[in-house]
């Protein structure tokens, strides 16, 4: 056993040493790739916390070391955690597209993506957001007096780089939440605004209208965010927007298709989660038959606006995070790198059911697992 040890640490060793050939040889002879130092770290979170390394990253991958091998303590986490404190893109990139999941959160509830922010890694900001976001993409937000709006939009609005993506968890067997993120621009690592969309509501989008655009309010800061296309008349823009914010994707995200699973163990559902997941189950299988897998490119233009509102606090849980490629965007690569909309996976959705004698439409969130 002694000497089973030996050669894992060797192989740890061999790490910093970026010997992929010692590593190689170590590991034929069975030395385990999950070996742990006095401070947590595996041998692949040791890689993925220098950039030359990245080489030895891949290697430890391609031999099967666990990508999302959790390191307990503060300023800790996955491998994509420490990868993405240095703001380490290339090795992000590699993490995430061999199955790394981007919301696990680490012991100071923070998930890579809230690490890179903080850090002011732009670059990494944008790669994660582009690997799990239901919509990114440039809009339209309106922020002067409202008489203006209908006046001079143009003097009272301005373009923002808008991310609909889900929050990272503690618990990634309940469903996730989602949030918008409005960017002043894409130099920005941290968003100037985040809207908790399960405690918000969505006006239904004026698509059809003159000038389309779609209110949010959030109801606990009762913080109100107009928006509309970044370009005039773009009413596909903004339905899509406003499906991601309620849950509906436009492709299926690389993240939920990982078989590999958070390390640390979490809680069973509750009682009413499990009768939450019950209910939606037996309501997609026949709300799924009247939904299109795929938004139409070329919708009716005859087709009607309701002027009811949204509410999207219902559960609160909104989990089929995905990416998909925005026709306005500038000086940015189109979102949702490693998306392979062939690739399947289990959402549980909620239908919308009217209130008799109420504007407001609650519409349950969108859960996945």
């Amino acid at each position: 056993m002694g000497q089973q040890q030996s050669k894992s640490e060797l192989l740890y060793q061999q790490v910093s040493c970026g010997n992929i050939e010692g590593i190689k040889a170590l590991h034929r002879e069975g030395a385990n790739l999950e070996w742990i130092d006095r401070e947590g770290k595996t041998p692949l979170i040791v890689a993925c916390m220098n950039s030359e390394l990245r080489h030895v990253a891949k290697t430890l991958i391609e031999l099967g070391a666990n990508v999302n091998a959790y390191r307990p303590g503060r300023h800790a986490g996955t491998p994509l955690h420490h990868a993405a404190k240095r703001g380490l893109e290339s090795t992000v990139k590699l993490l995430l597209s061999h199955g790394a999941n981007a919301l696990v959160m680490n012991d100071d509830c923070q998930t890579p993506l809230d690490v890179a922010r903080a850090k002011g890694h732009t670059s990494v900001v944008r790669t994660i957001e582009s690997h799990v976001c239901l919509f990114s993409g440039w809009l339209r937000e309106f922020y002067g007096p409202g008489f203006l709006e209908v006046l001079a939009p143009q003097l009272v609005s301005r373009k923002v780089w808008v991310v609909v993506l889900p929050g990272g968890s503690r618990n990634l067997s309940r469903p996730f939440k989602l949030e918008l993120a409005i960017y002043s621009s894409l130099q920005d690592a941290q968003p100037r605004i985040v809207i908790a969309l399960w405690k918000a509501n969505l006006e239904a989008p004026k698509l059809y209208h003159s000038d389309p655009s779609v209110i949010i309010i959030e109801n606990s800061t009762k913080t109100r965010v107009k928006l509309a296309p970044a370009t005039e008349n773009d009413n596909q823009q903004l339905k899509w927007f406003c499906d991601a914010c309620k849950g509906i994707p436009q492709a299926q995200p690389a993240f939920l298709h990982t078989n590999q699973t958070p390390v640390l163990p979490t809680a069973p559902l509750d009682a009413e989660d499990l009768q939450i997941a019950v209910a939606i189950n037996a309501s997609i299988q026949s709300a799924m038959q009247d939904v299109p897998a795929l938004v139409d490119a070329h919708p009716n233009s005859g087709a009607s606006s309701s002027n009811s509102v949204v509410n999207t606090t219902k559960h609160g849980g909104l989990g089929v995070p995905s990416a998909h490629a925005q026709p306005n965007t500038e000086s940015m690569h189109e979102p949702g790198p490693g998306i392979n909309s062939t690739q399947h996976m289990q959402i549980e959705s909620n239908t919308a059911v009217a209130q008799t004698g109420s504007d407001s439409i609650p519409v349950g969130s969108t859960y996945c697992t």
